[in-house]
């Protein structure tokens, strides 16, 4: 029999850390709104990292620990990033004030100082940290951003199945508010992150939108623009955290993709506090920002 701990990602954006010994039950629990508390009050949650132990003991010797944790070492943790880990361990200079104090279901909804790193091993963390491709966006030339420095994407798997989203300057960076995961539209209006996938050698293609909000959207296209409908999607993960200079954007992303050769474009819109609007892409074609143009689908994933 096999012991769990797992990571919920809260409305809000605080983490929950709880163990179980029927992870599918217990996290379709929260879900549902059936566990009493913090996770019921701050739906949806979303699971992000889990772990399993062969006794309910060490699972709750590392749930308590985890517990301890600083929101960048359990950032680390969901990434599956253990030189941080170990990095931010070493930097610890205090106690954690955490009680270490759990029940099955209880979760942590503050973050505590630094714990030290010990026990919990890097294996069978969920979702499973995947190597990624790493890809730099440039703004628009006659967009140009105020205060946002620059925007990265990097994309895990070669379906692909998450895609990670950085902007750098983010102190200036207007969010849409948190709401209910819902599938919307309209919402490059604001801070949106893109992506867009075609079939090698076809005109056909899909756009993606990820919001900050928690919402998505998805619309297939014939050619360029060319009859715009929703497209088929399962609902993404999607998760993000914020520092002073730093926003970074989650998606398990939820389509399902062609097969064969594909043909993508990454691109964001960044909206700032002052109203500034820029447009960032692997490449741009001439003239107005246009994230539909063919130019825009600088990548091909095999």
């Amino acid at each position: 029999m096999s012991f769990w701990i797992y990571m919920l990602h809260c409305r809000g954006g605080a983490f929950y850390v709880g163990h179980t010994d029927n992870l599918e039950y217990r996290v379709g629990q929260h879900q549902s709104g059936l566990v009493a508390g913090y996770t019921a009050n701050h739906l949806p949650v979303e699971l992000i990292w889990s772990q399993d132990f062969p006794t309910r003991h060490e699972a709750k010797a590392a749930e308590r620990q985890i517990k301890g944790w600083s929101r960048a070492k359990k950032m680390a943790l969901i990434r599956g990033n253990w030189d941080r880990i170990s990095m931010l361990a070493k930097g610890k200079n205090g106690p954690s004030t955490s009680s270490g104090q759990a029940g099955e279901g209880d979760g942590l909804v503050v973050e505590p100082a630094d714990q030290e790193y010990a026990t919990v091993p890097p294996h069978t963390a969920r979702p499973e940290p995947v190597e990624g491709l790493s890809f730099s966006l440039t703004p628009h030339p006659g967009s140009p951003p105020k205060l946002v420095r620059a925007v990265h994407v990097a994309i895990c798997g070669s379906k692909p199945h998450r895609l990670e989203w950085r902007v750098e300057g983010a102190e200036s960076l207007c969010l849409p508010s948190l709401v209910q995961r819902s599938r919307a539209d309209e919402l490059w209006r604001t801070t949106c992150f893109e992506l867009f996938v075609r079939s090698a050698n076809t005109d056909s293609y899909t756009e993606y939108n990820f919001s900050p909000s928690s919402q998505w959207a998805a619309y297939a296209f014939d050619g360029y623009r060319a009859n715009m409908r929703n497209a088929p999607m399962h609902e993404p993960g999607i998760i993000d955290w914020c520092d002073k200079s730093t926003y970074e954007l989650f998606v398990e992303t939820g389509p399902t993709l062609p097969s064969g050769p594909l043909q993508i474009g990454l691109s964001a819109v960044i909206e700032e506090t002052d109203g500034t609007k820029s447009y960032w892409a692997l490449a741009h074609p001439p003239g107005k920002p246009d994230f539909h143009h063919r130019d825009c689908f600088a990548l091909t994933l095999p």
